[in-house]
């Protein structure tokens, strides 16, 4: 077997956690998925509804048209001085369409991975995950409780704050349900941190414990477990009613924060 794959998506956390495992790992590929949001449409209307999803949608513009340009300055900030460069030319990098697709699985029987590191992509299908001895997943949200995507939004949302942080797990067939690695608490900044700045500092805070969680993988001392004190749940896109309460929930934090 060769070093370890990367499946992920383009985006600056996972340029982050490439050129964090390619300073201590033989990254042998890096698979890029492209974008599969009008997939994830349609998954979601069928799921959610059209009212529902109609409502994620105004959420997801007032994201692009506010929060994202109010975020800008203060995610460069958590940044600076990481390695945040795409790595083509750097590594030998693959676009795909899906990590379903038949280039993820020639790509697999090729190279023949001591395992493969997942940040980002869709769900990986059951015949893909057979083909490299283990997957592990950074996520960004305490499992078992916050499954899907902005976890750590809504932990702050259901006023837990405590779980705010990252997951490391095994990846299987379900959405963010493999046993778990590691996990890393984050402290918010209830002053400066907004919807998109959760998820950096998740990943900022877990960069060591996915480096450890694929040294002791591949060197077979990894030990899995379970958490069975925190209830199971999947989460989607907010709308800007759930929105507005996670903004009450920051300003309690922040009225906590000054009382001390």
């Amino acid at each position: 077997m060769s070093g370890i794959v990367i499946l992920a998506s383009r985006s600056l956390t996972s340029y982050l956690l490439i050129n964090h495992l390619a300073e201590q790992f033989d990254v042998s590929t890096v698979a890029f998925e492209r974008s599969r949001k009008t997939k994830l449409f349609r998954h979601r209307l069928r799921k959610l509804g059209i009212r529902t999803v109609g409502a994620q949608l105004a959420f997801v513009g007032y994201d692009r048209l506010v929060i994202k340009r109010r975020s800008r300055g203060r995610i460069a900030g958590l940044l600076a001085g990481r390695d945040v460069r795409a790595p083509d030319g750097r590594l030998n990098v693959l676009d795909v369409s899906s990590v379903n697709g038949p280039e993820v699985t020639e790509l697999l029987r090729r190279e023949r991975p001591s395992a493969v590191v997942v940040s980002g992509t869709g769900i990986i299908a059951r015949r893909i995950l057979q083909l490299a001895p283990v997957f592990i997943n950074i996520h960004v949200g305490i499992t078992p409780r916050y499954r899907g995507v902005h976890g750590g939004f809504w932990a702050i949302y259901e006023g837990r704050s405590e779980l705010v942080g990252t997951t490391i797990h095994l990846v299987d067939p379900g959405v963010d349900t493999g046993a778990i690695l590691a996990q890393k608490s984050v402290a918010v900044d209830p002053f400066s941190d907004t919807y998109r700045t959760l998820p950096v500092r998740q990943y900022l805070g877990a960069l060591d414990a996915m480096a450890e969680a694929v040294r002791a993988v591949t060197e077979g001392r990894a030990q899995p477990y379970e958490r069975s004190d925190l209830d199971s749940e999947q989460w989607y896109s907010p709308t800007l009613a759930q929105y507005a309460r996670f903004l009450r929930e920051m300003r309690v934090l922040r009225r906590l924060s000054s009382a001390r």
